[in-house]
């Protein structure tokens, strides 16, 4: 599997379902951090109505087994410095070689060509963040950052990281935005979500529609369709009341207080576009970012 993004459209491949998943998740006792057991995750993420799910303890290739749930291999790789890296992907022993590198630089250079995810987590966790965003600029070999990250709701620093993921984008940076639970309690649960257009709900048609970016992030904005009509952008959503578009380091070009939207994306104007949706309360959604040129 070497498909990658269509910048151009990430959502060119508009046959299939959507699945909402998370892929980012800790359980008790293989990540310390947690105080959930395994067993109660997964019931906890059945009830949520999710579909996909990736366990990502730390540093540990979890196997969990739940016929209700597509399951994804995953792992944390963190290291002192608070580096903490995501790796999706389909083979566990794939995954499971990150739990013997000690340095980000040598992470991200030796899983160049195979078939895993690298994302870089939660941004703007604590007061001094994880990650400095010129740091970010300077790495090489990720696939995408978490632009939301539920647990932080609770923990100092902020949830949110578009403003990171603007700066990525700008600088050139073509990488995907994922919003996920990082549950490590059973409140943390359904939070945030990734959601995938996928051919079929089997881990293979999961896995493809990540990483050629045919998914949107959510906290509870649902979108029922993306899609590029000419040179057009269309988004669509059930339950959106406002969305608007992004352009060149994060600023706003466009805004409709209404549950669709189309928008001509202009190359001389801005290198790349994407939208954030917004509904009731805090809830929110981002589609991946379209680079027409």
């Amino acid at each position: 599997m070497t498909t990658r993004v269509n910048w151009a459209n990430p959502y060119e491949e508009n046959t299939g379902a959507w699945y909402r998943g998370n892929l980012h998740a800790h359980s008790s006792p293989a990540s310390v951090c947690s105080e959930i057991s395994m067993e109660d995750l997964l019931d906890g993420y059945v009830r949520a109505g999710i579909r996909f799910l990736a366990i990502t303890d730390h540093r540990t290739v979890s196997e969990p087994r739940r016929d209700e749930l597509i399951l994804l291999s995953g792992m944390e790789w963190d290291d002192g410095a608070g580096r903490h890296t995501n790796i999706i992907g389909l083979d566990k022993e794939t995954v499971r070689q990150a739990a013997g590198i000690t340095e980000q630089e040598q992470l991200l250079g030796s899983f160049g060509g195979k078939d895993a995810l690298l994302i870089l987590n939660h941004p703007n966790w604590e007061l001094t963040p994880h990650y400095r965003r010129e740091q970010m600029a300077a790495l090489e070999g990720f696939d995408g950052i978490e632009i939301y990250n539920h647990v932080i709701e609770r923990l100092p620093g902020a949830a949110l990281a578009t403003d990171k993921w603007d700066y990525l984008l700008a600088m050139g940076k073509r990488v995907l935005g994922f919003a996920n639970d990082d549950s490590h309690q059973a409140r943390d649960i359904g939070g945030a979500w990734n959601t995938v257009r996928a051919a079929a709900p089997t881990p293979e048609a999961i896995f493809h529609a990540l990483r050629t970016g045919n998914f949107y992030c959510s906290t509870g904005v649902v979108l029922s369709d993306i899609r590029v009509e000419g040179g057009e952008v269309v988004v669509e959503s059930e339950n959106a009341e406002e969305i608007e578009v992004i352009g060149h380091a994060g600023c706003r070009l466009h805004r409709v207080r209404d549950k669709a939207i189309r928008f001509v994306p202009d190359p001389d104007v801005t290198p790349y576009v994407r939208f954030a949706a917004y509904g009731s309360g805090s809830s929110m959604a981002w589609t991946e970012p379209f680079f027409p040129r």
